[in-house]
């Protein structure tokens, strides 16, 4: 008997089926499906009998990235860093710490 071919959903790796490229950005293996992103920014789920069965019938690849894979993802590191540190402290003198003066150590 020839042994079925297994494809492990990776997060992260690209793979093809049915002619449609897509990214494995979730897998739960608690409720047994895959999650999967496609270039244009479609998310979709699948389970694993599914992912199982398109492996064995030859449907299911590993594939490269598309050249502009950007639709697929819904995030900009560079963003994050923006938010995260708008820019240099003294230029905002309102979060500045005000001096001592007025305060009694003493009391």
């Amino acid at each position: 008997m020839a042994r079925a071919l297994s494809i492990e959903p990776i997060v992260g790796d690209w793979y093809s089926s049915h002619g449609e490229r897509f990214e494995v950005v979730a897998v739960d293996d608690d409720e047994r499906t895959i999650e999967v992103q496609f270039a244009d920014g479609t998310v979709a789920e699948m389970d694993v009998d599914d992912w199982s069965l398109r492996a064995q019938v030859g449907a299911l690849r590993l594939a490269e990235p598309p050249e502009d894979a950007s639709g697929a993802v819904d995030f900009d590191p560079d963003e994050q860093f923006r938010h995260a540190h708008p820019g240099n402290y003294d230029d905002d003198a309102s979060i500045r710490a005000s001096g001592l003066e007025g305060l009694d150590l003493f009391e």
